[in-house]
């Protein structure tokens, strides 16, 4: 038998503010309204804070709430609890499926029609994000494996692979870069980039002084300089081969110039991508965060070298984090 928290509020009509507020709540940790008297949830230690900081906040707004723990004796009626929560989270799969549906339908048509781009294919890469966030969401409620959901994660598997496939197929433009740099005709330089230096400069600097020219000397223009001497080597800077190309940032250009592939740096140029040019071609959700420790980095330090040391400290860490992924998850559970 299980364990069951149940929780029972009453709230005034006066107080709409707080009953959605509230009711978000409640579906936000799956709890059900069962008989429509009271909502039931799974024992667990975080669902027990939550209602009680649930109930707190009903109370201290002037209205009542309780809250009771108690296990299950007749098994009849736990069948009809955990019948209600899987019919909820069978909903969700339905209505999930159906839209894997018509976005599997429309990447299909798409590329039936030729009408494969770079934009189109990113647009789709983005929904298929949003249903998986989606997916994930119901399945942190879906505390009983409602039946339906093989066939959501099928559909979602199906449309994942569909997605991967598709760039493969369409021919991108070829980028301008003329060759394959190599690390060992760029060493004791000086490098010269824009002042003010902010997240894809900074990682720039880090890539280059740590995996291309270990003593590296940056320099730093002011915007209306004129071109930088022959003996610098210009990143992020108009005109120079180290810069944007096509949606790469000059991060992503510094990788694939150089041809390092490690699985750490792909997340950190995914990162940096995601926060420099803002079109969400990743999804990343590390990189919200990530963002705010930059900009307050940049509001604190005027100076470039002093930006380029501390923001070399970060993407030291990020890049430890990310070599050592596997491990750092199972730490982390």
């Amino acid at each position: 038998m299980n364990k069951w928290i149940l929780f029972i509020h009453q709230i005034a009509q006066n107080a709409p503010n707080l009953r959605v507020r509230v009711w978000r709540n409640l579906k936000k940790y799956g709890a059900v309204l069962f008989k429509n008297a009271v909502y039931v949830l799974p024992y667990t230690k975080e669902h027990e804070e939550v209602m009680l900081w649930l109930g707190k906040l009903i109370k201290d707004s002037g209205n009542d709430a309780s809250l009771f723990i108690t296990e299950s004796y007749d098994e009849n009626q736990e069948t009809e609890i955990i019948k209600a929560f899987c019919e909820i989270s069978g909903k969700e799969y339905c209505n999930l499926s159906e839209s894997c549906e018509a976005l599997l339908k429309k990447t299909e048509q798409t590329e039936r029609t030729k009408g494969l781009t770079e934009s189109t294919i990113r647009d789709l890469q983005k929904n298929l994000r949003e249903i998986t966030k989606w997916y994930e969401e119901i399945l942190k409620v879906d505390f009983f494996q409602a039946p339906q959901r093989n066939k959501a994660d099928n559909i979602i598997k199906l449309l994942q692979k569909k997605l991967e496939y598709l760039p493969n197929k369409f021919k991108k433009e070829e980028s301008i870069l003329s060759k394959t740099y190599h690390v060992k005709d760029f060493q004791n330089k000086k490098w010269v980039t824009r002042n003010d230096v902010y997240i894809d400069r900074i990682a720039s600097a880090w890539l280059i002084k740590n995996f291309i020219d270990k003593k590296a000397q940056f320099i730093f223009l002011q915007k209306n300089a004129q071109k930088p001497p022959k003996d610098m080597i210009p990143f992020d800077m108009y005109g120079s081969e180290f810069t944007h190309h096509g949606d790469d940032c000059t991060f992503e250009t510094l990788i694939k110039a150089f041809q390092f592939q490690t699985t750490a740096l792909q997340h950190i140029a995914e990162i940096v991508h995601d926060i420099d040019l803002k079109d969400g071609k990743y999804g990343r959700e590390d990189a919200k965060g990530f963002e705010r420790v930059i900009h307050g980095l940049c509001l604190t330090l005027k100076d470039d070298n002093a930006r380029l040391k501390k923001g070399a400290e970060l993407f030291d860490a990020l890049h430890a984090f990310y070599s050592t992924e596997k491990q750092n998850k199972e730490e982390m559970i």
